[in-house]
């Protein structure tokens, strides 16, 4: 049977944020999962991998059609390409990468690419990208391993539904509505500075570091320096959407679509780590993260489906200048946690991964965005946020947080809580 999935409302808007700028496609909503490792990497073995990867897992190789509520993606029939690349980008920030800038058209494909990056001193790096209206983190990750299973000789997993999020979030709550999160706030880097001479060819700009060693809880630690030094930027009241993976609902689903909720996390002047631990769980254990988002407060959100996708962006794009010229957003920002990740799996045919790593997807609306990855060395900490908000501030927030985290608490029952706060998050896959 043909792959078929209805395009569903979240996945529509991420969809209508594609534009034209400058004569060229630019598809900002994209999950972007970096290998980083070394070994002599044959191309061509990898080539047949991917190919060999994406005929098991359909969803990586849709396409869509349809207009408005008959939207839907289906199998294009045609494999995930392999771009192969010779650079000697860092994979530290987005400075002199503009190959992570290729667009992924909807309607013809690909949807998804794999990049093959040659860097330096025999260092490779293997970029899996995802158009997000077509698949998640997760779906992107479930993707890679198979990817790797078939370069290593073994048989792909695949994947085994065609639900949608709005279909599987109906399982669990029937589309129990979000709270209204009432008025904007302030962005954690304070107000936006606004530069006419500002190169906008990437409106954003991301950096990454890494924080050496072990650290549970880390989810927890690095929201509440987000949160200090908001204060310092003279914003008491903080909040932060968490993602959580839908999947673990379903026993036995693969699955590489759009699968992900959320739930989002108060944190103000007030809050303490017990507060943090008690909320989460209270909202993981209520299903939050398959409640409907409230993107427009009057405007029912399935009607959305019949709105046409230029509508959408333009309305998005007004949005986007409001938000950044008066520096208040519905959030402080996203942190997305992938856990520890196995880096064994990534590695295959004389390829040997030492880390890997999500670079945060370019939403526009969105203040900041922070993904958390580990492995067996340490965290891969990035942060990505508009270059209005920037300008070095980012930077000054990062190394804020991670010198916070670095040092050691002298209250044990606040490291205690936040650890628990944290192993909810990741419970949820």
């Amino acid at each position: 049977m043909t792959y078929t999935r209805p395009l569903s409302t979240i996945e529509r808007y991420y969809v209508s944020c594609d534009s034209k700028k400058n004569g060229q496609l630019h598809t900002p909503c994209v999950n972007q999962m970096v290998v980083e490792g070394h070994g002599n990497l044959d191309s061509e073995k990898l080539r047949a991998a991917v190919t060999k990867a994406s005929y098991a897992n359909p969803g990586s190789r849709v396409k869509l059609v349809g207009h408005l509520g008959f939207s839907r993606w289906v199998d294009s029939d045609h494999s995930t390409p392999l771009r192969i690349v010779h650079s000697h980008w860092d994979g530290r920030s987005n400075d002199n990468a503009d190959f992570l800038l290729q667009p992924l058209p909807t309607r013809t494909g690909p949807t998804s690419e794999v990049v093959l990056v040659h860097s330096d001193n025999n260092k490779h790096f293997i970029i899996f990208r995802t158009h997000h209206g077509a698949m998640d983190g997760r779906g992107t990750l479930h993707f890679a391993n198979d990817v790797f299973r078939c370069l290593r000789g073994e048989e792909a997993i695949g994947e085994n539904s065609h639900i949608n999020d709005m279909q599987l979030a109906q399982t669990l709550n029937n589309h129990a509505k979000a709270d209204d999160l009432g008025p904007d706030i302030a962005a954690a880097t304070g107000a936006a500075k606004l530069d006419p001479q500002q190169d906008l060819k990437s409106p954003s700009r991301w950096i990454r570091q890494t924080l050496k060693g072990k650290h549970k809880g880390l989810l927890a630690k690095v929201a509440l320096e987000i949160a200090r030094y908001s204060r310092l930027n003279g914003e008491n009241s903080v909040r932060f959407q968490i993602p959580v993976d839908m999947r673990p609902h379903k026993e036995g689903l693969n699955s590489t679509a759009n699968l992900t909720g959320g739930i989002v996390v108060s944190v103000d002047l007030n809050t303490t780590a017990e507060d943090w631990n008690q909320d989460i769980r209270q909202q993981l254990a209520e299903k939050k993260e398959a409640e409907i988002p409230r993107f427009f407060k009057f405007f029912p959100f399935h009607l959305l489906n019949w709105v046409p996708t230029s509508t959408i962006r333009r309305s998005n794009d007004k949005l986007v200048k409001k938000r950044r010229e008066n520096s208040v957003f519905r959030t402080t920002g996203v942190i997305s946690n992938l856990g520890l990740l196995n880096v064994d799996q990534f590695s295959g045919a004389e390829f040997k991964a030492d880390k890997s790593y999500f670079i945060p997807p370019e939403f526009e609306t969105t203040a900041l965005f922070v993904t958390l990855a580990g492995h067996p060395e340490g965290v891969e900490i990035i942060m990505r946020s508009p270059v209005q908000l920037d300008g070095g501030r980012v930077q000054k927030m990062m190394d804020f947080v991670l010198n916070n985290i670095e040092q050691p608490l002298s209250n044990t029952a606040q490291i205690s809580s936040i650890e628990k706060s944290h192993q909810a998050i990741e419970e949820t896959g």
